[in-house]
């Protein structure tokens, strides 16, 4: 505790002088991380959607690199990642965790769980496009998840936590559009979002970067930041945080 008091301090003092405080190892998320926060403070965003929640390294930018201090509703079906993010969780009592999917239909599907952290999917890897990005044994097995629409839930959870401004952050390995047909009632709802899109596909039938910008363009969602996740060898672009705004929040 004392530790992060002494950085939080540090952080807020170098930011009084107009200096940023960043380690090495954060320094590639800055660009998005300081776009966050422009957008939560333009729209007075005060709850977000972290759909696909992992090691909680989301809600962790939000944290420490955005300075978001809402609410945070982080979406895991895993199991072994939910029980990581239980106990992470027990420290904030802002940031909630759901031990199931997001999707377009209620159910449950098996999802293919991965040694690297972050990239469990309901869809099966795609190993002839990125040369060398999935080694051998990269799946390490396969587990029956929990799926529910975002539909079904938004309004109840909006009720118990009197939230006004929703933002939501998809992150689910080539289910984003699937998670996005699941919420065709509450989408409008969101002041922005922030969806992971693929310029090469890394997993089978995965939506391009193309279809989620042009849905979400017909749901009234127009760009607003774009920001690279990862290369290939070539240094060709393979995916990228794609960050949109809701026109009919906007008063320009």
């Amino acid at each position: 505790m004392l530790k992060q008091y002494l950085k939080s301090a540090l952080i807020r003092l170098a930011r009084s002088r107009e200096y940023e405080l960043i380690p090495a190892w954060s320094f590639d998320r800055q660009p998005l991380a300081r776009h966050l926060r422009a957008i939560f403070e333009r729209y007075n965003v005060d709850c977000v959607f972290d759909v696909g929640g992992n090691l909680g390294q989301y809600h962790d930018l939000l944290r420490e690199e955005v300075g978001f201090k809402g609410l945070v509703f982080s979406f895991e079906p895993v199991s072994k990642y939910i029980d990581i993010l239980r106990e992470k969780s027990e420290s904030d009592q802002k940031w909630q965790i759901f031990d199931f999917a997001l999707g377009s239909a209620e159910g449950s599907a098996p999802i293919n769980v991965t040694k690297s952290p972050g990239l469990n999917s309901f869809l099966e890897p795609q190993k002839d496009v990125v040369q060398n990005f999935w080694p051998a044994g990269e799946v390490t097995g396969i587990e029956q998840v929990r799926i529910r629409v975002l539909d079904s839930i938004f309004e109840d959870l909006r009720r118990e936590h009197s939230f006004h401004a929703p933002y939501l952050k998809l992150d689910t390995q080539g289910f984003d559009l699937e998670v996005l047909r699941g919420s065709k009632q509450s989408l409008i709802e969101f002041r922005a979002l922030q969806t992971e899109a693929s310029i090469k596909p890394l997993y089978q039938g995965m939506p391009d970067y193309r279809d989620i910008i042009e849905h979400l363009a017909e749901a009234a969602f127009e760009l607003s930041g774009m920001f690279p996740v990862s290369h290939d060898e070539a240094l060709r672009l393979i995916e990228f945080d794609c960050l949109l705004i809701n026109r009919l929040h906007t008063a320009a």
